[in-house]
């Protein structure tokens, strides 16, 4: 029963008008919240061993609303985080394991409150946005009390208490690395996306967190993230994943040993921590079986289910691992050999030991050594506000990447120089794909015959798009436009022509 609702729910299509971050925004509405009710178990695994208060931290219905009326707010609510927040509270009310308070506004955290609960819930939240985590962008005056929220974390899951975090809790954008070791991980990218169908496998099978999902086969439509470090196999004890030799290929399943955690366990000092990666989509929180999983990981938290948090062992690397072959890195992580880079320019376009490049707004468009005709591209890039840069294709014609309302992939100078509407249509993304401010999105550009296709996030947003510059080569270009903008990962591939 609980396999059949965990393919049949998590495969239905989204409702609703969608979203900057790809759901439905706003507050939960009663026929959701009648769905979250329904799929609640009857009853929690354990009684709990004396009444136990969760509280839950959750960016607020209003900041969803706000979010998707001025998409380019720095690091935008997750739109599932208040069907989120809500199936939490059921979860306690329905089976009796916890008492819930939901709490939306981060001035109101401080150690004296942390320590009235047995477990902190982090329920979808981009913690840097609120002044939770992020003292390098406050000023001075802000930085003595987000140091004491930091600490007051910390210390309140090592000194014995429990932390459940949701879906995008690992964000690197929080910029604080205790954080993520706390965690056990680093969001580094989507090896998947919500709407590809990915199996699952349970591997811890002797769980209690995984009771009801041993011995069925799993395949879920969520985000799937590649973690970073401090992930390591060794460093927690992983209860789901990816069944990497089953799942579809994907050009952003990039590690070579196929580990693609989605949940695990593991100590903290004298605390306990769950996480789970998944929760991107809303309708995630009306499955039984997922809330199950989320249910027991909160009754480990506070200490009432016991189960084994020992880590595992790293895994080997694929031998058949081939995600880029054919591929030529023109950014892999380590440095800008491939581009040319004046003195001016090694300034601001930055290599971080996190491999990242991240480029400051300050200094001009970064091209290539080398130049190109036919080829495919990959650039996987973030955006950490409101913001506007581009991948130039042919000289300085571009496939924007911003957060304005046409979305990533428009192709500007194409667009203004059109004539008519129809003339415009094959410039203008078909939907848009873009993730929310602070998460990384995939470009997968093919310019091939003077014309350009792409993909954002796994599907196709333009199609055969002529260009105006014919059968000429060029260096490809990441634009300045005054904004600050992060890359990742930046392949090229390239073609032979096929014009006879």
């Amino acid at each position: 029963m609980y396999q059949t609702a965990f393919w049949l729910i998590l495969c239905l299509p989204l409702a609703g008008s969608s979203s900057f971050a790809g759901e439905p925004a706003g507050p939960v509405d009663v026929q959701t919240l009648k769905r979250i009710e329904a799929a609640v178990p009857a009853a929690a695994a354990v009684k709990p061993a004396r009444p136990r208060k969760v509280l839950v931290f959750t960016e607020s219905a209003k900041e969803v609303e706000e979010a998707a009326r001025h998409p380019g707010m720095k690091f935008v609510p997750h739109a599932s985080a208040p069907s989120c927040a809500q199936a939490i509270a059921a979860l306690g009310r329905k089976t009796g394991a916890f008492e819930t308070t939901i709490m939306d506004n981060i001035w109101q955290f401080s150690a004296e409150k942390l320590q009235t609960y047995d477990a902190l819930v982090l329920a979808n939240v981009y913690l840097g946005q609120n002044k939770f985590f992020s003292a390098g962008q406050d000023n001075e005056r802000d930085r003595p009390l987000i140091e004491a929220r930091r600490k007051a974390l910390l210390d309140f899951v090592r000194g014995g208490k429990g932390l459940v975090a949701l879906h995008n809790a690992s964000n690197p954008a929080l910029g604080w690395p205790e954080y993520n070791e706390m965690l056990g991980g680093t969001d580094m990218a989507h090896a998947w996306w919500s709407h590809q169908g990915v199996p699952l496998r349970v591997e811890d099978t002797a769980s209690p967190l995984t009771a009801a999902m041993t011995g069925q086969p799993l395949v879920i439509e969520d985000d799937i993230y590649m973690f970073a470090a401090p992930y390591a196999r060794d460093r927690v004890r992983v209860l789901l994943s990816v069944d990497a030799a089953k799942a579809p290929a994907s050009m952003t399943a990039e590690r070579p040993d196929r580990d693609y955690p989605v949940s695990w366990v593991k100590k903290y000092g004298q605390g306990r921590v769950f996480y789970t990666a998944l929760g991107h989509r809303a309708e995630t929180f009306q499955n039984p079986l997922f809330l199950r999983h989320v249910l027991d990981g909160i009754q480990f938290a506070t200490g009432d289910l016991v189960c084994d948090t020992s880590p595992g062992k790293p895994l080997p690397a694929d031998p058949a691992f081939t995600t880029m072959q054919g591929w030529q890195p023109l950014f892999d992580g380590k440095d800008l050999s491939a581009w040319q880079v004046s003195d001016v320019q090694n300034q601001h376009w930055l290599v971080g030991s996190d491999g990242i490049l991240h480029y400051d707004g300050q200094a001009p468009t970064l091209r290539t050594k080398e130049s190109f005709g036919d080829y495919m591209l990959r650039v996987d890039f973030r955006l950490p506000r409101t913001a506007d840069s581009g991948v130039f294709v042919r000289n300085d014609l571009q496939l924007n990447i911003w957060t304005w309302s046409m979305g990533s992939g428009e192709m500007y100078e194409h667009r203004c120089a059109a004539k008519t509407e129809e003339a415009r249509k094959p410039y203008i993304p078909r939907t848009r794909e873009d993730r929310a401010v602070g998460e990384w999105n995939s470009f997968l550009i093919t310019v091939q015959d003077d014309k350009v296709s792409a993909s954002l996030n796994g599907r196709e947003i333009l199609f055969s798009a002529p260009l105006m510059v014919t059968g000429k080569r060029s260096p490809i270009g990441l634009q300045q436009h005054g904004d600050p903008v992060d890359f990742k990962a930046i392949y090229v591939k390239p073609l032979p022509a096929q014009k006879p």
